[in-house]
C-alpha cells in the first residue's frame, strides 16, 4: 500500500472532494491530514477582499462559506450521510477515521516526529499556503508534491485564479510538481489544461482548476507507483510569479467585469 499524508488549507468546496478521490483508490492509504493555519490562508483574508471586491460580493462569499459550514455540521450529526453536504477537510478526516491536525509551524518538532513515524511514501500539498522546510521535504520516500492551479512556470505564486483572469487568459490549468525550498519551483510531474473563458468569477476559476487538478494528482501518484512517472524541468526563471494583488488591482478587476463569486 502507498502511504500518503496530506497538508492543505481548510476548504469546504473542492479540496475535500479531491481527498475523497484519493480515498477511493484501493492502493493508496491516507494516513494523516493537516490544515495550515496562518495569515496566507484565504479564510483569513475576508477584510482584504471587502476592500478590493466590495461589501456585496464579499458578503455573498461569506454567506457561501457560512452555509457550507452549517451543512458540514449537520452532515456530521447524520454520520456523514447528508446528500449535497459540502464537507470540510476536517470532517472528511473525521468521517474516515484519519489522523487530523492543525499546523501553526511547519518546523514543529512534534509534528515532524509524527510524520516520520508514519512511514510515508509521499506528502501531498493541495495548495498549502507555505514553503516546506528541508526537514519536512526529506521525510517521505518519494518526496513532497504540490498541486498548483496554473500551468507552471507561468502564474506561479499566490492566487493564480485571480491573475489569469485579470490578464484576460482564456486557458488555465493545474500542475503537480515536486516541492523544494522555493515556491512553485520543483520539477513538473504532470499538467492539465482547462478552458476558463467561461468563468466570470474567481470562485468559478478556482473550482474548475482545482477539480481538474484533483484528477491529475491521482494520475501522477499512479505513475509514481508503477514507475512510469515523467519528470520535466520547471523553468521557473522563464515563467511569471505573482503575489497577493493590491486593493487597486482587485478594484480594477471589478471594473472590467470580474467578480469574486
Amino acid at each position: 500500500m502507498f502511504r500518503v499524508s496530506i497538508i492543505t488549507q481548510e476548504d469546504s468546496f473542492v479540496i475535500p472532494k479531491n481527498i475523497d478521490l484519493l480515498l477511493k483508490e484501493s492502493n493508496i492509504v491516507v494516513v494523516s491530514i493537516y490544515t495550515v493555519e496562518g495569515k496566507g490562508t484565504l479564510t483569513n483574508k475576508f477584510s482584504y477582499f471587502i476592500q478590493g471586491f466590495g461589501l456585496l460580493q464579499s458578503t455573498k462569499m461569506g454567506l457561501h462559506l457560512i452555509t457550507a459550514k452549517l451543512l458540514d455540521k449537520i452532515d456530521l450529526l447524520f454520520g456523514g450521510k447528508l446528500p449535497g453536504a459540502k464537507r470540510s477537510v476536517k470532517s472528511v478526516a473525521k468521517k474516515h477515521g484519519i489522523t487530523f491536525g492543525v499546523l501553526h509551524s511547519m518546523r514543529a518538532v512534534e509534528v515532524l516526529n509524527v510524520l516520520r513515524s508514519q512511514n510515508l511514501d509521499l506528502i501531498i500539498s493541495f495548495s498549502a499556503p507555505c514553503v516546506f522546510p528541508p526537514e519536512l521535504l526529506e521525510i517521505p520516500k518519494h518526496g513532497c508534491q504540490n498541486l498548483h492551479c496554473s500551468l507552471l512556470p507561468t502564474y506561479a505564486g499566490v492566487l493564480p485564479s485571480f491573475w489569469t483572469m485579470y490578464h484576460g487568459e482564456k486557458e488555465g490549468g493545474a500542475t503537480v510538481h515536486y516541492m523544494d525550498d522555493k515556491i512553485d519551483n520543483g520539477s513538473i510531474l504532470g499538467q492539465v489544461r482547462t478552458n476558463i473563458s467561461d468563468c466570470s468569477s474567481m470562485y468559478q476559476s478556482i473550482r474548475k482548476t482545482k477539480q481538474a487538478g484533483g484528477g491529475l494528482m491521482i494520475d501522477v501518484i499512479r505513475s509514481i507507483m508503477d514507475g512510469t512517472v515523467q519528470v520535466t524541468t520547471n523553468h521557473a526563471s522563464h515563467g511569471s510569479y505573482f503575489t497577493w494583488p493590491t486593493i487597486e488591482q482587485m478594484r480594477d478587476f471589478r471594473k472590467k467585469g470580474g467578480r469574486l463569486i
